[in-house]
């Protein structure tokens, strides 16, 4: 009767032990993905999925989207976003310039949804989906608004690093002593794209930002440029009429 019981309790400490350790593996590997995830860039917009995504506003659902997707994305309208991807799927998957229905949307060889018909891909999978399945803080606009939020007065190059990372916004130095952060407009819209942000520095000190999109930051003055272009200049920017030269005739240049 003792052995039988000094068997069960080390049978008992033993099942413990490994349910901890295995428990305590599970959570590391959890914990790595999840610095995986906060480690990777936001780059734009990203999907709070999954998601459908329809031919029209409140139409036939062509293919849905995995949470998590970066996509390219117009200008919200009416609630509604028009987004794309580029698949890289196999020819396998196509007919006729049609993706299959039923098929594994892959970018890059990751799966990130699937087809529910056949779509037609001519520059990308395009598509609408409601406002709610973007998640709010991956658009640019409103990551901004929010850095300056919590920023407040602060302007200087070092204080932007993160955002500029995170957004993977390229610098341009081709403007007079100013250097410009920025990224693309979607290519939903123009196959040739302009700025959709840029952050301009001078002296490493923020002085004006470029939008293509509505964007309200204090202390800041709205200036419209040509194709309907802005350029927000600070209350304590000097020379923002040169500013706005330059920048207008920038966008005039530009095809």
């Amino acid at each position: 009767m003792k052995k039988y019981i000094i068997l069960l309790v080390s049978f008992c400490l033993v099942s413990c032990i490994s349910e901890k350790k295995k428990e305590e593996e599970n959570s590391d590997s959890e914990e790595e993905i999840i610095i995986q995830k906060e480690t990777e860039p936001t780059i734009g917009e990203r999907i709070n999925g999954p998601a459908n995504v329809r031919d029209t506003i409140d139409g036939e659902i062509l293919f849905t989207l995995n949470d998590n997707v970066w996509v390219e994305s117009t200008l919200e309208e009416n609630d509604w976003n028009i987004i794309g991807i580029m698949p890289t799927n196999p020819k396998s998957d196509f007919v006729n310039n049609h993706l299959k229905k039923g098929v594994k949307i892959l970018v890059n060889g990751e799966v990130i949804g699937e087809t529910k018909k056949e779509v037609e891909v001519s520059m990308g999978l395009i598509g609408y989906t409601h406002k709610e399945n973007i998640k709010t803080n991956t658009v640019i606009e409103n990551a901004l608004m929010n850095h300056f939020e919590k920023q407040k007065a602060k302007r200087n190059l070092e204080d932007f690093k993160n955002f500029i990372t995170n957004f993977k916004l390229e610098q341009d130095d081709q403007f007079k002593g100013m250097s410009v952060y920025y990224n693309y407009e979607s290519w939903i819209d123009d196959p040739s794209p302009m700025i959709r942000i840029g952050l301009v520095f001078k002296n490493e000190k923020l002085i004006a930002i470029l939008h293509s999109r509505p964007l309200t930051i204090e202390g800041t003055k709205d200036h419209k440029l040509d194709y309907a272009f802005d350029c927000l200049t600070f209350t304590d920017t000097e020379n923002s009429d040169e500013i706005i030269k330059t920048f207008n005739q920038f966008v005039n240049s530009v095809d």
